[in-house]
């Protein structure tokens, strides 16, 4: 814990640009905070600040290390809550059609089995996720069946397929698309709004599809929220790509149309984790709900 709190006090000192105001704001004297960014200096073999009797300025090691501060300091807080609460917390990483598609509907589930246990969930980009859950700063991660194949470590993590069903394409009702012809080169030449779509998914597809795709810069609004895509078709003339489960009820109502997704272009989703954090109670409780969906 000294480690931590000499963390806070630099980031403090960091912010105000002062050793009094921040001695001030952490409710230590001058001379105790200056001897706790000394002792963090001396354990970590680096200095953080240039310092002179006007100014306090941070060195490049001081700059680096800032950046990383509000991580190690969640990562600190994630680690307390879950020695404090044992086996009760779950953090999982996602891409965002994931998050709006599977997410919720298991963490209802897990709350009837599992009411004590307290989840985070986060969208990240599938590496990132990845780096998460092998620094262990994340328990589970849920991506693209195929992006997850691109990536590295593959060694060090259990793999579960959860989701394998078709894309459809989504727009408004009266759209030109649905007037036309609907094979991948035709419909690609609109303007699209897609959740996510990162290069690890683009990598997994075939070559003549990432190819199409790269040749027609799409898609046009790469966001990270499926319901912000699925709005702005209805209230404009993009396109989107949402799985069947989630295409069906928007056909039944009068404001979106659509049509199967003309090419191989499906949403398969797998669970990865540690291997050895399989036996997690937690754990093994969310993946039987993501499971039973």
């Amino acid at each position: 814990m000294t480690e931590i709190r000499q963390i806070q006090h630099f980031e403090a000192v960091f912010r105000l640009r002062s050793f009094s105001q921040a001695a001030d704001e952490v409710n230590l004297t001058h001379a105790a905070i200056t001897k706790s960014i000394k002792a963090l200096e001396a354990r970590w073999g680096v200095s953080l600040f240039h310092r002179t009797t006007r100014s306090v300025t941070p060195t490049a090691a001081g700059q680096r290390l800032y950046k990383m501060v509000p991580e190690f300091l969640a990562h600190a807080e994630r680690v307390r809550l879950s020695v404090n609460e044992g086996e009760g917390q779950l953090h999982i990483v996602c891409g965002p059609v994931v998050l709006d598609t599977l997410v919720h509907p298991a963490l209802l589930k897990l709350h009837e089995s599992q009411p004590h246990v307290r989840v985070s969930a986060e969208s990240k980009p599938p590496l990132l996720a990845l780096e998460d859950i092998v620094q262990r700063r994340a328990d589970l991660m849920l991506v693209h069946s195929g992006a997850l194949q691109a990536l590295p470590k593959q060694s060090q993590i259990a793999i579960t397929p959860l989701v394998d069903e078709p894309y459809y394409v989504v727009c408004q009702s009266g759209h030109d698309v649905l007037a036309g012809r609907r094979a991948m080169a035709d419909i690609v030449q609109y303007d699209w709004a897609i959740a996510g779509f990162d290069s690890y998914f683009v990598q997994a597809m075939p070559k003549p599809m990432s190819a199409l795709l790269e040749q027609h810069h799409f898609p046009k609004f790469r966001l990270f929220s499926q319901a912000a895509c699925l709005d702005m078709v209805r209230q404009g003339d993009v396109l989107t790509a949402v799985p069947q489960s989630v295409a069906m009820p928007l056909l039944d109502s009068a404001a979106y149309d659509g049509f199967a997704f003309p090419a191989d272009f499906r949403f398969e989703v797998s669970a990865a984790s540690l291997i050895e954090s399989r036996q997690d109670p937690a754990l093994a409780a969310m993946m039987a709900a993501l499971q039973s969906g």
